[in-house]
């Protein structure tokens, strides 16, 4: 049985990577920020570690400043990507983002530390997994598409929203997890000398409009009047990316899920 090291693991991903990974065979141990040195450190000491895949995140959600940016999304990596380094685990699967790194704090504290992550690849196995919009039943409610169910559902009587021109690749939380789980069973394969790099999508895009109106669909709302254009873009907003899946779909993953039948799973699956 592998041992594999997540953080994060109390997350929305987390949850749903962790049982998938026990189902699989997986002996899985979760490394918590709040974790002391010692705690961290005997974590790695228990038995032999095969991967850490590092899942926690720090989006600046809840007001955190930029030194709390930094200490979330690249010194405590750095903390455990040298745990890793010295008990000689085999792989380092880092969770990073498809944002370009100046967008905000958040993107540019992420494409830091896979920065960091390319220098030390002579010393362990190094995976940077690139994630667009993932998305499904029960997330936590400062996610886009679970705030748009709830508004929905409570019959809210207006959303004030962008123009919503700015297209999305959404992938199901399902597709996502897979991608991961293949990605796992593949790293005896990748090179160590070089980051592996893979994008997560479903090569699908929906603007931010269109997926307003699904979601408000797959609710049956039809009270909530819709206000696009009240709110301005950010500041170096992304109006368009492409996510390149080639080199995931070559280990044979492939997304599953479609972004009407995963809206539709959450409008049913949170009903019962």
């Amino acid at each position: 049985m592998k041992t594999v090291i997540l953080t994060g693991g109390t997350g929305y991903l987390g949850k749903h990577l962790s049982a998938a990974l026990q189902a699989e065979g997986y002996n899985t141990l979760c490394l918590r920020r709040a974790f002391s040195d010692e705690q961290a450190e005997a974590l790695f000491t228990k038995q032999p570690v095969f991967a850490v895949i590092h899942l926690a995140t720090c989006y600046g959600r809840n007001g955190e400043n930029m030194a709390q940016l930094a200490e979330g999304n690249l010194l405590f990596p750095l903390k455990v990507l040298h745990l890793a380094i010295k008990h000689k685990v085999k792989a380092f699967l880092n969770t990073d983002t498809i944002l370009t790194r100046f967008l905000n704090p958040y993107a540019l504290s992420k494409a830091q530390f896979a920065e960091w992550l390319k220098l030390y690849a002579d010393n362990i196995t190094a995976v940077n997994i690139r994630l667009d919009h993932f998305y499904g039943p029960f997330d936590t409610p400062n996610k886009f598409i679970a705030f748009l169910f709830k508004s929905f559902r409570d019959n809210v009587p207006e959303l004030n929203l962008t123009e919503g021109a700015q297209t999305r690749d959404f992938t199901y939380i399902d597709d996502v997890v897979n991608a991961y789980l293949c990605i796992l069973k593949h790293t005896d394969e990748f090179p160590r000398g070089k980051v592996t790099a893979f994008e997560v999508g479903t090569n699908r895009k929906t603007s931010i409009k269109d997926l307003v109106l699904l979601v408000q669909r797959a609710c049956g709302n039809t009270t909530t009047r819709l206000n696009f254009g009240a709110v301005p873009y950010r500041k170096n907003e992304q109006l368009d990316y492409e996510v390149d899946t080639a080199a995931l779909k070559a280990l044979g993953w492939q997304a599953r899920v479609s972004l009407q039948d995963g809206l539709n799973k959450i409008a049913q699956g949170e009903k019962k």
